[in-house]
């Protein structure tokens, strides 16, 4: 072969790649120390978790599709304006929300868009640095493009879905060198960065529940207003927000989902229960601190802890966010103490500003980056520990 004649095959080379870790693990080899064996591979572990959230995907599209063929029953509409519109009378689905497939395909209808975009977006960022570096493509991109798409609201115009994901992957992850580097979550970061940017994606008209006219409160807005009992009034009982029946992003609308997925992550190892145990003490803990000073004036400071789980999107973010084996602490003290402080600021900032519910966001990014701190001091202490024993069975 002539020089330079495979240079325009090799220009696709990341992105072959690219395809090809969607499902398999990395070919290359370790050639120095350390040398790890394990059946569980970094792709392994990144399908692992978009196995783990289908239960959360099927019934937050359900529930999306619900409550907006209700929301169309309520202002008298026939059809969805738009596209979507379109292909669900095109097709002869309809808008009847007692009809399951009906509602699951009007929520496939938002859901797909956006994560197919961040897909997208994602694998050309990917590409791009792969291209630069000269390395293979990083694993986790369809995980990360499915949890960006889970988290975000339905509403969501796709341009700002392209937007965060590209803040999500290039300043979250690859500026730190790509996957097994990054101080926070890339998807926790991407959408975070869209809800200061843009308001409107929080607080505008259809923001959760897009129909055109309709309006919808979130839980724990309502509860920051008027407690369990402005819950009550709405409809929404603790059983309809464990189930998922109300308005929220599509995979944090129902924590029996989360439960599900929480359990076959624990079974396949691929995340860890000292995180999530941790997390719920530390909600626990700091509830019942604020069920002290309920008598405020605040409704939101008696809410009891097990509406506070069913609240927002506290139950996703703590399984499927806060266990990011590389964003979260990596010491099995530093996990413990890694979901106390998740599970206690997230309910700090949702008590201090309950607007919406991914403040368990902020209380990610928050406890990530003192990650790195809290497994340093367990590693001192247990160094500390380990002289300390040596100088006694010496000194014996």
């Amino acid at each position: 072969m002539r020089a330079g004649e495979g240079r325009p095959l090799r220009r696709f080379r990341p992105w072959l790649q690219m395809l090809d870790r969607f499902l398999y693990a990395s070919a290359g080899r370790n050639r120095s120390a350390p040398f790890v064996r394990d059946v569980v591979s970094v792709q392994g572990m990144a399908n692992n978790l978009v196995i783990a959230t289908l239960p959360c995907w099927l019934i937050g599209m359900w529930s999306l599709g619900h409550q907006s063929n209700l929301a169309m029953i309520a202002l008298d509409l026939s059809q969805l304006p738009g596209w979507r519109g379109g292909i669900l009378t095109g097709l002869g689905i309809g808008y009847d929300p007692g009809n399951m497939f009906a509602c699951v395909a009007h929520g496939l209808l938002y859901f797909l868009p956006a994560f197919l975009v961040a897909l997208a977006v994602g694998s050309i960022w990917d590409a791009i640095f792969a291209e630069l570096r000269g390395s293979s493509v990083d694993e986790g991109l369809l995980s990360c493009a499915w949890l960006f798409a889970l988290i975000l609201p339905a509403g969501a115009p796709l341009y700002q879905v392209g937007l965060g994901m590209t803040f999500g992957m290039v300043v979250g992850k690859h500026v730190f060198g790509g996957s097994g580097r990054y101080l926070v979550n890339p998807a926790v970061l991407g959408v975070t960065f869209l809800l200061f940017a843009y308001p409107d994606l929080v607080f505008g008209e259809g923001a959760w529940i897009p129909v055109p006219g309709f309006t919808a409160a979130l839980p724990l807005q309502l509860a920051g207003a008027g407690g369990i009992a402005a819950l009550l009034d709405a409809g929404l009982t603790w059983r309809d927000l464990f189930v998922g029946m109300r308005p929220g992003a599509i995979g944090t609308t129902s924590v029996l989902g989360c439960f599900i997925g929480a359990a076959w992550l624990v079974m396949t190892d691929t995340a860890s229960w000292r995180v999530m145990l941790g997390a719920l003490t530390g909600m626990i803990a700091t509830v019942f601190l604020f069920n002290g000073w309920a008598g405020n004036g605040n409704p939101i400071f008696g809410i009891p802890w097990t509406w506070h789980l069913v609240l927002g999107g506290l139950a996703f973010g703590v399984v499927f966010l806060a266990t990011d084996p590389v964003a979260c602490a990596m010491t099995n003290a530093g996990r413990w103490i890694f979901g106390v402080l998740t599970g206690l600021l997230a309910i700090v900032i949702r008590i201090a500003n309950p607007s919406h519910g991914e403040g368990i966001l902020f209380a990610i990014l928050l406890a990530s980056l003192f990650a790195p701190v809290i497994d340093f001091v367990m590693v001192e202490l247990n160094i500390r520990r380990r002289r300390k024993r040596l100088a006694e069975t010496a000194d014996g």
